[in-house]
């Protein structure tokens, strides 16, 4: 006897429906699984077996074949334990309810037949619910993710005896209800008031969050550039709910998601070792995980002591900070995944650290600093949009410990930048001033006469690249956002030189 039963499978963080089709048929007892399964779902014929017996049910003794259609796409997951096992019992003669066909199952099945938490299961509900599917029998394990996506009928099951009961009266699932999210919460980011001094470096910061443009922080140990990096969240924009569910499918797909916490409401700060690898940074493996560039989507990726990276991991990165998306190419099928990170890159001046600092010696020569600083290769420099230098403090702004500037008022010109750029690109593709292209630049990017000569100089002293040029006018149309000005002033392409070209590498 033929039956099916919807179930969804995952490419990236993106969904796609999936039929689980059963037959049960005379012939030699067998449990065959077809339509490119993986190695998880294979095992899952031992999963199902056990789980249906042990849940009082019979296992039919026939030969049992099920097939995942559509059979050319490659499946993945433990997830569609529950959706095989109840197609199976279809098949064997279970006679299901009125509108179960609506809905979509899925869970990974225990040997007693208890339905366990699964990995993805918000992406695959938000994906199917785009494609059509409004109602789902989901792990009581991932309740707290149905409870995200809206214009849905969740339903949260146990054990498997409880989804068969379900299925054939319509009743006795907990049915979960959609809850809106407060996103303003900025608790758990620490505050600018935190750092003394370095008015400048949070000046910088501050024009790098209005528009995402990316920064590269020099200077000794101890002057604070990591405290600077991880306050970053706290400044930016409170993520949109379409934000917030793109970066949770991310995590949700990874496996990193806390049931506490099921939607992601402060953007990411994602801070990998210097010894993480090209694959765990920009994603891979043979089962394709999400890599640091698209955990920091919507966020902050922090590259502490860039220098230490390798060559071949900072060189990976350049793709990613240009298309805002990567894409994982296997012999199975390509995933693309979202990027869209604001990157902060801090270093040391020199090798030993301590060059510039006036209260230690530098002990490095000429050719050691030139070696180091050549790390960061021109085109990798050439996607940094600011550079800014700091020092360390001295001993009375540490003694005296005053405040310094809090988070709330360094986000003011911030959220005054991001609402005139909402206005601007409303109608665009684009959200930034950082994102702009040539056609978009020309049009919002005019100079006045003493302005241009400006530009003009500092492009031909300095010897700087067409990106640069073309991120020095990016820059200085976020620094007039801010101050809610619709012309760019010549102080504002005066300082927008000065964060591109204020380390000797850009020379």
């Amino acid at each position: 006897m033929y039956s099916k039963v919807k179930s969804a499978a995952l490419r990236g963080i993106d969904a796609e429906e999936v039929l689980v089709e059963t037959d049960v048929a005379f012939g030699f007892p067998g449990f065959q699984i077809v339509g490119l399964p993986d190695t998880a779902i294979r095992e899952s014929k031992e999963r199902v077996r056990t789980a249906v017996v042990n849940s009082g049910f019979s296992f039919p003794d026939r030969r049992v074949t099920v097939n995942l259609s559509p059979a050319g796409v490659r499946k993945e997951g433990t997830h569609f334990d529950l959706p095989i096992a109840l197609c199976i019992l279809k098949s064997s003669g279970l006679d299901m309810a009125d509108g179960m066909e609506d809905f979509a199952f899925m869970g990974e099945l225990a040997l007693d037949g208890s339905v366990n938490r699964i990995s993805g299961a918000l992406p695959m509900i938000a994906g199917l619910r785009d494609a059509g599917t409004r109602r789902f029998v989901i792990p009581a394990g991932n309740r707290s993710e149905g409870t995200m996506v809206e214009d849905v009928e969740i339903y949260c099951a146990e054990s498997l005896a409880d989804v068969v009961d379900f299925a054939v009266s319509g009743r006795g699932l907990e049915k979960v209800e959609f809850k809106e999210v407060d996103f303003e919460s900025q608790a758990d980011v620490p505050d600018f008031a935190d750092v003394s001094g370095q008015e400048h470096a949070k000046r910088a910061l501050q024009i790098a969050a209005s528009a995402m443009h990316n920064i590269l922080m020099t200077g000794s140990p101890g002057s604070g550039k990591s405290m600077l990096a991880k306050r970053l969240p706290g400044i930016m924009p409170p993520l949109t709910y379409e934000e917030a569910l793109e970066v949770t499918k991310i995590y949700s797909v990874s496996g990193m998601l806390d049931e506490g916490k099921p939607l992601i409401r402060i953007r990411p700060f994602r801070s990998p070792d210097h010894t993480v690898t090209p694959a765990a940074l920009i994603g891979g493996g043979v089962k394709v995980k999400a890599g640091e560039v698209s955990l920091a989507h919507t966020g902050v990726l922090f590259l502490d002591e860039a220098a230490e990276f390798s060559k071949q991991a900072r060189e990976a990165l350049r793709l990613p900070m240009e298309n805002e998306k990567v894409t994982i190419s296997r012999v199975s099928g390509s995933v693309t995944m979202p990027c869209s990170f604001l990157a902060v890159a801090a270093m040391n001046p020199c090798p030993c650290g301590y060059l510039g600092d006036p209260n230690h010696e530098c002990t490095c020569t000429v050719s050691q600093i030139r070696r180091y600083e050549r790390k960061l290769s021109g085109p990798f420099l050439d996607r940094i949009d600011m550079c800014v230098t700091l020092t360390a403090p001295g001993y009375d702004e540490i003694h005296d410990h005053k405040p310094g500037i809090s988070t709330a008022r360094v986000k003011e010109a911030v959220l005054r930048a991001r609402e005139m750029q909402d206005r601007r690109y409303r109608d665009s593709s684009i959200k930034y001033n950082s994102q702009m292209k040539t056609e978009q630049i020309k049009k919002y990017c005019r100079l006045g006469e003493d302005g241009e000569r400006l530009l003009k100089s500092a492009y031909t002293e300095l010897n700087l690249s067409a990106r640069s040029y073309d991120r020095i006018l990016k820059v200085a149309r976020t620094i007039a956002d801010m101050d809610g000005r619709n012309d760019i002033e010549t102080a504002d392409v005066a300082e927008a030189v000065q964060y591109r070209c204020g380390r000797e590498i850009f020379g």
